[in-house]
């Protein structure tokens, strides 16, 4: 069964091949910025050449095609997405205005909070004019306290068609509760504005969060028509080969489930490096893993604890909150890309703006003037300019050293070697900070995690920085182009819930049942095999996993927790978990507990063969030396004569002592003194201390 990946970036689309043995080939070519198709079928071509065949050839041996997108982002960005009407219960049409009073600091740091102008309310993705308010109403527990007025659905139908509307989202009060009146004004909808997108929260987030729900579903049918048009148009030109897109989660959906629920494309580029180090971590023997991606543009941290990785019910998106579940993936604009410069008071400062693929880097040649991370690698000479991306793309090393010049060194009155390694320092001391948030501010130990480093630049800025914080890097054989493995490792996932909030007391009284509990997960796995069955997943291929999301009464957050099956189980759980996040001393004497959603994480496992592995070859390593530079030593902080190793020459069990380069044709590792890798029977390189 082979297999293509495929992940496309700010800067550069990256592609892997696997084959039937488990073999792996990887393409990098730049991204093409508004034209991501294009993009996209210029790398499938470069990997076609690299197989030497051609693309009509290669896509004719490929059974799935697995994609990570950025479609739907950047459509929600820079706001290309459709025209949308919103039908809501009446007198809550300004739902979506008003945000909870969320709106205006959505989003910020604190840090950002503290700058006035950095608050304001996202501009609206439906004008005023276009919220319908129905007469109808549903309480609590379900019940009709005022029947649907179809009438005014039929005259809403009618302005919304005058308008040239292209969406409609339908988000009542209590509707995941009792979805009659949605259903029927889907119906009403449907046969009076036939072709037009719809959206339903009761479908889409049968969640608790009136705000929230809406936001979710009308932004769903904002980048409804363009996901269909877009799935439509790359299943056509790739030869209707089954087809896959990466979804928030790290899983796989189908383009008929990307079409019914495109929200959750919103932030899918991120999750496949967190999938495909889940996937590295079930063969090497690591259940807990830091994953850690720098490309060009920024740098996105996640963590995997006992072989599960974080995940976040509700996030936010441009200032609007959604309930989405998504990886828990933190970013920092620090990237290779991200350019650098001298702020007031005479500090470096490092992103987060980056100057992408256009024009990119200076060193790039592309008309970029403003040094970027990239241009202070090349400076201290561990990026080889005449070797970048295998020599398809000569670097200007001179470009490199006049962007540093001007922009920091002259300023500071520092050389430009010293420039650079500021640089340099300034972004792996960020991207230190970064990884220590995530594991302590989650209440884990990081010296019980192995890093997995990855991307363009992981791999040759981690070990400066990273095993101050952890024993372990490991480097993946595939890793600058991670993402992409990790679309291919990916499995169908999806997620169905149910907001059903039942209370237990401390004295373990209480109006919760324990066939209750069981009656509704029965439900939600019924609703889940409905759904893996339409994207043709066979019953033995599909697995699921029950979560009960619980919190102290009268608290607003929850934590989710797997269900243990009991009642008292679960409560254990809860307190346990609590604890680690929050501290022992933070636990409640006497409050009670709330069981609020209940939620089956489903997955329909898709066949692929394992990675290949290598016999041992020794330890020596002297096959792959191919020279010797004078490289930049961040522990040292001089430049050392270092020799420089191929990393397609390397061969299990080689080891190789810092300082070192090791040059693949898509990455650099760096290597620094006191500093060890061992290459591993995946072709992997385990990094530890001397």
């Amino acid at each position: 069964m082979s297999s293509i990946g495929i992940d496309i970036g700010g800067t550069f689309t990256d592609v892997v091949v696997m084959g039937d043995n488990g073999s792996v080939s990887t393409t990098k070519s730049p991204s093409t910025p508004g034209r991501l198709q294009e993009g996209l079928l210029q790398a499938l071509t470069a990997a076609a050449e690299k197989e030497k065949t051609d693309l009509v050839t290669l896509l004719g041996r490929i059974d799935r095609i697995a994609h990570g997108t950025t479609a739907a982002t950047n459509a929600f960005i820079e706001r290309r997405g459709a025209r949308v009407a919103l039908l809501t219960t009446r007198g809550f049409e300004d739902t979506m205005i008003m945000q909870r009073m969320m709106g205006m600091t959505a989003g910020l740091s604190p840090s950002e909070l503290t700058d006035y102008s950095n608050r304001s309310v996202p501009d609206p993705i439906v004008p005023r004019s276009l919220i319908f308010g129905i007469s109808e109403r549903i309480d609590y527990r379900g019940d009709v306290i005022a029947p649907l007025a179809e009438q005014e659905v039929y005259d809403a139908a009618a302005r919304i068609k005058e308008a040239g509307i292209e969406a409609v989202a339908v988000s009542y009060l209590w509707s995941f509760k009792n979805t009659a009146h949605e259903n029927r004004t889907r119906e009403i909808l449907a046969g009076e504005l036939p072709g037009v997108y719809l959206s339903l929260s009761c479908e889409l987030v049968p969640r608790l969060g009136e705000y929230e729900r809406t936001a979710t579903t009308v932004i769903n049918a904002y980048l409804g028509p363009l996901v269909r048009n877009y799935t439509d148009e790359l299943n056509r030109r790739l030869g209707n080969n089954r087809l896959f897109l990466l979804d928030s989660c790290g899983g796989g959906m189908t383009p008929d489930e990307a079409g019914r629920a495109p929200v959750r494309l919103l932030l899918s580029g991120p999750s496949g490096g967190v999938t495909a180090a889940k996937y590295m971590g079930n063969m090497c023997g690591h259940e807990n893993i830091i994953s850690f991606d720098m490309g060009g543009t920024s740098t996105d941290v996640a963590v995997i604890a006992g072989g599960e990785a974080s995940r976040r019910k509700e996030t936010v998106a441009d200032k609007y909150h959604l309930l989405l579940p998504m990886l828990d993936v933190r970013a920092i604009g620090a990237g290779g890309g991200s350019v650098a410069g001298v702020e007031e008071g005479g500090y470096i400062y490092v992103g987060p703006e980056s100057a992408g693929a256009e024009p990119g880097p200076a060193c790039y040649g592309h008309g970029g003037e403003r040094p970027t991370v990239t241009d202070a690698d090349v400076v201290l000479g561990m990026i080889d300019p005449a070797g970048f991306l295998g020599g398809k793309l000569a670097l200007d090393r001179e470009q490199a050293r006049e962007a540093v010049r001007v922009h920091v060194a002259g300023p500071l009155k520092l050389s430009v070697e010293e420039a650079a390694a500021g640089i340099k320092r300034i972004v792996d001391a960020r991207m230190a900070d970064l990884l220590r948030t995530v594991t302590i501010e989650q209440g884990h130990d990081a010296r019980e995690f192995v890093l997995y480093a990855f991307g363009g630049a992981g791999p040759a800025h981690a070990p400066a920085f990273a095993l101050d914080v952890v024993d372990e890097v490991m480097i993946p054989s595939s890793q600058s182009v991670f993402c992409a493995f990790g679309a291919v490792a990916s499995d169908i996932t999806l997620s169905v819930g149910r907001a059903e909030p039942k209370r237990y007391g401390r004295d373990g009284k209480g109006a919760v049942e324990l066939s209750g509990i069981e009656a509704i997960f029965s439900d939600l796995e019924e609703q889940a095999n409905e759904s893996l069955a339409l994207q043709n997943v066979a019953p033995e291929r599909r697995r699921f996993r029950r979560i009960v999301e619980v919190r102290f009464i009268r608290q607003t957050k929850s934590l989710a927790i797997p269900f243990p099956g009991t009642i008292e189980g679960l409560v254990e759980s809860f307190l346990d978990a609590y604890k680690k996040r929050y501290g022992a001393e933070a636990v409640p004497e006497k409050a009670g507990f709330e069981f609020v959603t209940y939620v089956v994480e489903a997955a329909g496992l898709l066949p692929r063969p394992d990675c290949a592995r290598y016999p041992s070859a020794g330890e020596d390593a002297n096959q792959a030396v191919k020279g010797r530079r004078p490289v930049y030593d961040m522990v040292r902080q001089v430049f050392v004569d270092t020799p420089i190793f191929r990393g397609e020459a390397l061969q299990h069990g080689n080891r190789i002592d810092g300082p070192a380069i090791i040059e693949y044709e898509t990455t650099t590792v760096a290597i620094h003194a006191g500093q060890r890798a061992t290459v591993d029977e995946l072709l992997g390189i385990s990094i530890r201390r001397t």
